[in-house]
Order: structure tokens, then sequence, then C-alpha cells
């Protein structure tokens, strides 16, 4: 099975509450991998790492809606 990967443009097609979704499930990961890390079960600090980098990307794409969703209803 074929992993594909998420670009920052599928994160923008999201609504808000599935992206925030999506975040809160990164970052459940993110601290099983440090857990994982802890214990010595990670083979790979790279996961780690691009578990960070695309954290970033959704928190950025979520500040951004956030933002537009303001300005739009500011011109209301």
């Amino acid at each position: 099975m074929a992993k594909t990967k998420t670009t920052i443009a599928d994160y923008r097609k999201l609504e808000l509450s599935k992206l925030v979704k999506e975040l809160a499930d990164a970052q459940l990961k993110l601290q099983d991998l440090r857990n994982q890390l802890t214990i010595g079960k990670l083979k790979s600090y790279s996961q780690i790492r691009d578990l960070r980098h695309l954290i970033a990307q959704m928190e950025t794409v979520r500040n951004e809606k956030i933002m537009l969703e303001a300005i739009s209803h500011g011109e209301n």
C-alpha cells in the first residue's frame, strides 16, 4: 500500500473543523513518537522532525483560515 504525501494545498481544501481534528491527531502521534524515543523503540528521529514540519504546516493553514473568517465577518 503506497503512502500518499499530503501537501499544504490539501490542508487548505479542508474545512476548519476537519483541519483541527487532523492537527489534534498529529499532535497525539507526535507525543507517541516522543514516548517511543524515550524508551528506545524509535528507529529514526527523522519521523519526529517530519511530523513537526507537518504540524507546523497545519497550524499555518489553520491560522490562515481563522484570519480569513475574521476578515469576512468584519465586512458584513
